[in-house]
């Protein structure tokens, strides 16, 4: 039935697609097959020029070298490039990094763009710190947790966190790099002075990062030799036990590594490890506040939609250790309304089913115990092109909802298995859909752009793993190194090897636009409820969140790190 209302051509965004379904003021409307109708027009994307050939630019500038960045062919992947179109050398995404923190600092009387004129370039730099030197000062002498850390807050304020040391870096090697150093010391460069404010140990972590920037930028020019010969620094200092910044580059020097290993032909490609999930990074999962609001907002969102039905059909793509179906069965008991009749959870999985298993009978004894009438049913497949509504066993009168845990973004590299799903999931006719995902871009097809977001990113989540977590804590460590695995897929894989993708929702709106989605608007009580969350955590004035169109953002200090979103077919 849905093949005669939509066209499931690959989801492509360097042309107009016929009879694309999109959004117009809201409403998704059936557009017609003309040219005018395509619906990402160029201008979103800035000015292209004539001739150019998709989204790739042919002219890059050179910076000191004489080879140009690679251009990998997209392959026509879904969801593939469509709010980073052009490549951009590291020193220019650096610069927007950069810039974001000097315009969050206050500090807007300086610019990082090189094509302006600057009267001295290490007032750059220097500005930038006094900024930080502003912010700790005010951080010292302001700042009281008032979500019950004591003083916790104020003494995690009292240093740089990883990104910030990323961003310092990132302003000290825009200014170094054009000049052509490859090898460089924190005291010999004039600018340095600059970094007089910062404490010994962050003026080593600047510098740590500094050469991680140079390392990358001669992967990207194929430069492999003098790449190398960076990398081995890092490797002397960086370290899987280390501080966050050294954890940070350990697992991007490695990466970077393996990047070069397989270009040059050293090692093949090996398929891509699947990241176990196992007791000590759930029990890590538990303890960071952007987790827990992401799984409370969507169960609150779902119950606010059925809570008026007597049966109800629950379908979780990823549903781990199911923790939070059991507030979920706990709200259906203090609303009181209407009794329920029946809860049904189905549960789908790609591999260690007798776990989930354990998970059903979990959840069976936390029903049993409020009286609520259960059934669990997990169902296995080996990938998601396999998957029909037969499977899922719904009946006329239950109503059904599904939860999207991050889950959408594994199946990114694979197009026929996400069409196949939102086929599944259409035909299902849910009340509601849940989504929430990873709110950064790792799906771009030039390595220098991914390299940068992933960077950045994962400083953020490092950050707070350090904060909420602790350095000593083995669920850190599995954390990292899960995270390890991913970074290694973003950076050093390419086409249908690089399994590790996601995409802002921005992306998603448009994508599920074509099957005729409609956003829903999270509740007052959705936000009041996410507000009261990182209050039970020592950190969690660190936990930001934010409006987006109808949707939520939780951040770390307000990065973004995940998005939630409610959809419901037209």
């Amino acid at each position: 039935m849905a093949d005669d209302f939509f066209s499931f051509t690959p989801f492509d965004f360097n042309g107009s697609q016929a009879g694309t379904l999109v959004p117009s003021n809201g409403i998704h409307e059936k557009q017609g097959t003309k040219e005018d109708d395509c619906p990402f027009r160029m201008e979103e994307f800035g000015d292209f020029p004539e001739n150019q050939s998709g989204f790739y630019q042919q002219d890059i500038p050179k910076i000191g070298d004489e080879t140009n960045y690679e251009h990998p062919n997209s392959n026509c992947l879904i969801l593939d490039d469509l709010l980073f179109s052009n490549d951009f050398t590291i020193s220019e995404l650096i610069q927007e990094k950069s810039k974001t923190i000097s315009e969050n600092m206050g500090a807007d009387s300086f610019s990082l763009n090189p094509s302006k004129p600057v009267w001295n370039p290490c007032l750059e730099s220097l500005q930038l710190l006094n900024s930080y030197g502003a912010k700790v000062k005010r951080i010292k002498g302001t700042i009281v947790n008032k979500r019950g850390g004591g003083d916790g807050a104020s003494e995690e304020n009292k240093t740089l966190s990883t990104e910030e040391i990323l961003r310092v870096a990132g302003a000290r090697y825009v200014h170094i790099f054009p000049e052509g150093h490859d090898e460089f010391y924190m005291g010999t460069h004039p600018c340095d002075f600059a970094l007089s404010g910062l404490s010994e140990d962050e003026r080593a972590d600047v510098e740590l990062a500094h050469v991680l920037f140079a390392a990358a930028e001669k992967v990207g020019y194929h430069q492999f030799d003098r790449a190398s010969r960076l990398l081995q620094r890092c490797e002397w200092t960086a370290s899987s036990y280390g501080n966050a910044v050294q954890r940070l580059v350990f697992y991007f020097a490695k990466a970077l590594r393996k990047r070069i290993e397989r270009q040059t032909g050293r090692v093949s490609i090996e398929d891509s490890k699947e990241e176990e999930i196992n007791f000590e990074a759930l029990k890590g999962c538990m303890k960071l506040p952007f987790q827990q609001v992401m799984h409370l907002t969507a169960v609150q969102t779902i119950f606010e939609h059925v809570k008026m039905t007597t049966k109800v059909h629950l379908i979780d793509l990823e549903i781990r250790s199911g923790v939070h179906w059991s507030a979920f069965m706990q709200s259906l008991v203090d609303s009181k309304e209407i009794p329920i009749k029946l809860l049904k959870i189905t549960a789908v999985v790609t591999d260690k089913i007798h776990l989930i298993e354990q998970v059903g009978k979990w959840l069976e004894n936390v029903a049993e115990s409020l009286n609520i009438p259960f059934s669990f049913k997990p169902i296995l497949v080996s990938d998601m092109m396999e998957i029909k509504e037969e499977v899922f066993e719904t009946e006329g009168d239950e109503m059904v909802a599904i939860y999207c845990p991050l889950v959408l973004r594994r199946m990114i590299s694979r197009p026929g298995s996400l069409e196949n799903l939102m086929r599944v999931i259409r035909n299902l006719n849910p009340s509601i859909m849940v989504v929430s995902e990873i709110e950064a871009n790792y799906n771009l097809p030039s390595f220098v752009n991914r390299f940068i977001e992933a960077l950045f990113f994962t400083a953020s989540y490092f950050d707070c793993l350090k904060t909420c977590i602790g350095e000593d804590d083995e669920s850190r460590r599995k954390m990292e190194a899960l995270c390890g695995v991913g970074i290694e897929n973003a950076v050093a894989s390419e086409g249908r090897d690089r399994v590790t993708r996601s995409v802002k929702i921005e992306v998603w709106r448009a994508f599920f636009g074509r099957f005729r989605m409609e956003e829903i608007e999270l509740s007052d009580s959705c936000f009041s409820q996410a507000m009261l969350v990182p209050e039970g955590f020592a950190y969690g004035n660190f936990c930001s969140l934010e409006k987006n169109h109808k949707s939520l953002i939780v951040g770390w200090k307000e990065t973004p790190i995940i998005s939630i979103s409610a959809w419901q077919f037209l």
